[in-house]
């Protein structure tokens, strides 16, 4: 096992920072901080800071959905990425610990 961290990032989909949506400004981040393998996730339903729930229902056309970005990299490779990340995500919630990994080391499945 190896260890690593673990970067948790929620947006919403109509949040933006310096003018382009949130989760490209997010990636592109991650990307000049060196980190692999991100991913964006798009749920279905969130409540966010202010207790109103946003889904997906075909009776909302809410722009509002919630956005999970997530890595897992080496602790110094995640913790310069929250250097980077934190002056720009403002107010949104930006989450980080621990964890171990394993990859499997055979061919591919």
């Amino acid at each position: 096992m190896q260890d690593a961290m673990f970067l948790r990032i929620y947006l919403s989909e109509s949040d933006h920072i310096d003018g382009e949506p949130a989760m490209q400004a997010v990636l592109n981040e991650c990307r000049a901080a060196g980190l692999n393998g991100v991913t964006v996730m798009r749920g279905i339903e969130g409540m966010g800071l202010h207790n109103v729930v946003h889904t997906s229902s075909f009776l909302s056309m809410s722009s509002e959905l919630p956005l999970v970005v997530e890595a897992i990299d080496s602790p110094e490779k995640i913790k310069q990425a929250v250097e980077i990340l934190r002056p720009k995500i403002g107010k949104r919630l930006l989450a980080v610990w621990p964890v171990s990994v394993m990859r499997h080391s055979g061919g591919h499945e």
